[in-house]
């Protein structure tokens, strides 16, 4: 008879813990939520998973159709591609050129969708009823309208297609940031009024405004100084939601070497922080922003920035610090740690189902921008293209690196985490037009990433129900927060050891993951439905609140023994 061992670490989110003002103090916390193991004391694994190809694998799995200036995934196996208005080869319904389609994993093939407006520079983010709002543009041509002040809506389903509202928006928007709100409403945050290489006081646009989950349109857009106080690199603002549990919209908002704690509710600044050190960090001398995995009991809020440069010079190495920091505390201070010892401006980061935060894409010189000169003899503004991946464990802040690409991927390149675990890796395109003759060209290969954790030769664990769904990723299941959801799983290991995550993908475009989040969970129970059984019930606490992960669709992550299931499931919560 096989005995089953439990070690249970079941936390509380205390009330004494919380700050008067709602948001998460200072306070020792579990670095994840505790895995239960079945047969394990310690959550240890009999087996090391860091055996077999450590460095990971590179595909090129197939061509996005259009260039991929902005993604995001859109269901388990489709992601939404959007590039600007140019020469694409392939034709929408119209006969304009192509510049947005959907893309399948699982069959590498895409699908046309159709566009009025130019999609030059934008941004997106999710209602929470499961709609992707994308925001601004850029000028009219080749037969589409201008796009500044343009509001696009996709809501995925069979033959799912845009639908748009032309000059939708209080004021024109181009390189605007975005982000959901725990109460489900989409922030669109700043900008220019029209395109330009570095943002200046003349076009200048220090405003925001919400969209409403529940329809219509903003009534007013709202001043926000700060975006004058940090002229001229204030373009693509990073924006982190912080968690609280008084239902309050707070969130960090850094542009340049600045950052503020701001309140949405009551359009307020609460707290300046010191100006981060090193180099710009924002476009064109582009950083990246990641808010590190959030974990029960106190969901910590720590922000690392990373990479970026000094100046707008084609020869200057990029920046090779990053500073970590929790916004919430009482006297907040940048952590600086160097950035896996590699420079790079234009870097995307990619939260993984282990926690640990991919880094790759980018310039180990130069800085954000098309070339200078023809398309036969171009000057590109970026350089020494930086081809390996690095690594980020926030529990042990150490740095790591994975095998390179052989693709450089450039100015208008992005990555995402999907649902079987895969990095997809797409875009790059340095030139003002279509132009595949360049030693950075159009790039529309799509690769997909394996990381080590893919290739342990461990047996992949399966999700089979998730509540009372058995049909999963047939539709989003709904889920509230603070909801234990019942999740069977078929292990294939000798020692099951499971964890479980809750991924927000986010929208992805120019170094920015707007509203990336990975939550981890606390797995309540876990049991053999039958003796001799491979099929485990576990029972998995959601999170508490909407600004710990904003509402609408997410990605369960089940990891056995550090290897994820080989499909994540698509929920919806609210």
């Amino acid at each position: 008879m096989k005995v089953i061992k439990f070690i249970l670490l079941l936390c509380t989110l205390l009330a004494k813990d919380i700050s008067s003002s709602g948001l998460v103090t200072a306070l020792p916390h579990p670095t994840s939520a505790s895995p239960v193991s079945l047969g394990l004391l310690y959550g240890r694994a009999d087996t090391d998973v860091t055996e077999g190809k450590i460095g990971g694998e590179w595909k090129i799995v197939g061509n996005s159709g259009v260039e991929a200036m902005h993604i995001a995934v859109v269901s388990h196996n489709e992601i939404v591609i959007i590039d600007k208005v140019e020469a694409n080869p392939i034709k929408q319904a119209n006969g304009n050129p192509a510049i947005s389609t959907l893309y399948n994993i699982e069959t590498n093939e895409y699908r046309i969708l159709n566009l009025d407006s130019d999609t030059f520079c934008t941004a997106g983010s999710w209602f929470s009823n499961g709609t992707l709002l994308h925001a601004g543009g850029a000028e009219n041509q080749f037969g589409y309208n201008e796009g500044y002040q343009s509001i696009r809506f996709f809501t995925p389903g069979d033959g799912a297609d845009w639908s748009e509202i032309p000059g939708g928006m209080t004021s024109r928007r181009w390189y605007p940031a975005m982000a959901t709100l725990p109460s489900g409403d989409v922030l669109v945050f700043g900008g220019a009024y029209k395109g330009t290489g570095k943002n200046n006081a003349g076009i200048n646009n220090p405003t925001y405004e919400i969209w409403p989950a529940a329809g219509g349109v903003p009534e007013k857009a709202f001043d926000m100084p700060f975006l004058t106080e940090t002229l001229p690199y204030n373009l693509y603002a990073f924006l982190h939601v912080m968690p609280n549990n008084e239902g309050k919209q707070i969130a960090f908002v850094f542009v340049n070497k600045q950052g503020i704690l701001y309140d949405f509710d009551t359009a307020t600044i609460l707290k300046r922080l010191p100006e981060m050190p090193g180099g710009h960090r924002s476009y064109p001398l582009t950083g990246n922003s990641v808010l590190l995995p959030l974990n029960p009991p106190y969901y910590k809020p720590i922000v690392m920035i990373c990479g970026g440069n000094t100046e707008m010079e084609i020869e200057t190495l990029s920046e090779a610090s990053c500073g970590r920091i929790d916004p919430t505390e009482d006297n907040p201070q940048w952590e600086m740690d160097d950035f896996g010892g590699v420079g790079r401006v234009m870097p995307d980061s990619v939260i993984m189902p282990t926690g640990k935060i991919l880094y790759l894409n980018g310039a180990g010189a130069g800085f954000a921008g098309y070339h200078r000169g023809p398309n036969t003899n171009p000057l590109y503004v970026a350089i020494k293209p930086v081809l390996a991946p690095s690594v980020y464990d926030p529990e042990t802040k150490e740095w790591s690196r994975f095998a390179p690409s052989t693709i450089p991927r450039m100015y208008h390149s992005v990555a995402t985490l999907v649902s079987d675990g895969r990095i997809f890796v797409a875009g790059s395109n340095p030139q003002g037009d279509v132009y595949t003759e360049s030693e950075f060209p159009t790039e529309y290969r799509v690769e997909m990433f394996s990381p080590p954790y893919l290739l342990t030769g461990l047996v992949r664990p399966k999700i089979t129900s998730v509540g009372e769904y058995t049909e999963l990723n047939t539709q989003r299941i709904p889920v509230s927060y603070g909801l234990n959801v019942e999740v069977t799983v078929i292990s294939g290991q000798d020692v099951p050891n499971f964890k479980a995550v809750v991924i927000h993908h986010g929208f992805v475009t120019h170094s920015n993951h707007f509203s990336q989040r990975f939550v981890s969970c606390n797995i309540m129970s876990a049991k053999y439905l039958k003796k001799r059984d491979t099929s485990i019930l576990l029972t998995v606490e959601m999170p508490p609140y909407s600004s710990i992960l904003p509402p609408g669709p997410s990605y369960l992550y089940i990891l056995d023994n550090e290897v994820p299931a080989d499909a994540a499931v698509e929920l919806l919560l609210n």
